[in-house]
């Protein structure tokens, strides 16, 4: 055992003393709360040097967002979020026939052969690339539609033609990674924000389209996953009937437009209802 030096001993000793009595005490109890105190704070700093370092990476949303308010459906609250960052494996499903051409959350209807999809809190819209592990496949799809809600452990509800090219539409539900692509998704909503979804003849396109059409082909910018072949004739005689409901909504809203809207205020969480 190693001995003590005598300073040691004599500091220690008049430590002890000094400690022992009344102001020595009160010293001490306060020296140790100072300790403490600055290692909480040391600690709180940290986590929020951590905090601001991780908000300062994400993409916040900036242009066109639809249904980005909180929704309560099936006694369960969501939170849209406000930023494209968004990285998670879990189950995916697909919705088809019994919503072919019904209204999404975003306002158009819903084309089961695009390349579309519906999450529950990524923002409207949001591109987004899903992978199957299990064979490899990948395809880069549009999220603009609420879902899944019928089962709380999915995460992601694609469209059938998105199904069939990761291989899972047999099955109904693989498990699957979603990585969202925030520049893509920002391009997007700003060029949305700048100039709607009309063309250049006036002609109302979806958002698929828009995104085709004026973002997929830049450079260092995903596109979206083509279509496979067997469902491009389906997609194109759907795409004949979105345009025509884009036509009589464009004839009502002009014929009606000296009159208020008598569209419900919860009409989306009708719609909501609707999906579950």
């Amino acid at each position: 055992m190693a001995l003590k030096s005598r300073s040691q001993k004599r500091g220690g000793a008049l430590f002890c003393g000094f400690s022992s009595t009344p102001v020595g005490s009160q010293v001490y109890k306060h020296t140790k709360s100072l300790v403490l105190n600055c290692r909480m704070s040391s600690f709180l700093l940290s986590i929020l040097a951590l905090f601001f370092t991780e908000c300062a990476h994400r993409h916040p949303v900036q242009g066109v967002s639809r249904s980005n308010r909180p929704y309560y459906l099936h006694g369960t609250w969501h939170y849209p979020q406000n930023y494209y960052d968004y990285d998670e494996v879990g189950l995916a499903s697909w919705y088809g026939p019994g919503f072919h051409l019904a209204l999404k959350a975003q306002g158009e209807p819903y084309n089961q052969h695009g390349m579309t999809a519906a999450h529950k809190t990524l923002p409207l819209p949001t591109i987004v690339r899903v992978t199957n592990p299990a064979n490899g496949k990948s395809v880069v799809v549009l999220v603009d539609d609420r879902g899944p809600y019928k089962y709380k452990n999915r995460i992601i509800d694609l469209s059938m033609s998105a199904a069939k090219v990761l291989d899972l539409h047999r099955k109904g539900v693989s498990k699957v990674r979603v990585e969202s692509l925030p520049r893509e998704s920002h391009e997007f909503s700003m060029y949305l924000k700048k100039y709607g979804t009309k063309d250049r003849h006036g002609n109302r396109r979806t958002w698929e389209e828009v995104y085709r059409q004026e973002i997929g082909w830049r450079s260092g910018l995903a596109q979206l996953s083509p279509l496979p072949h067997s469902e491009r004739h389906a997609h194109a005689r759907a795409h004949q009937h979105v345009k025509a409901s884009f036509a009589q909504k464009q004839a009502t809203s002009s014929s009606s437009s000296s009159q208020k809207s008598t569209r419900p205020k919860n009409s989306i969480h009708q719609y909501l209802r609707s999906r579950s």
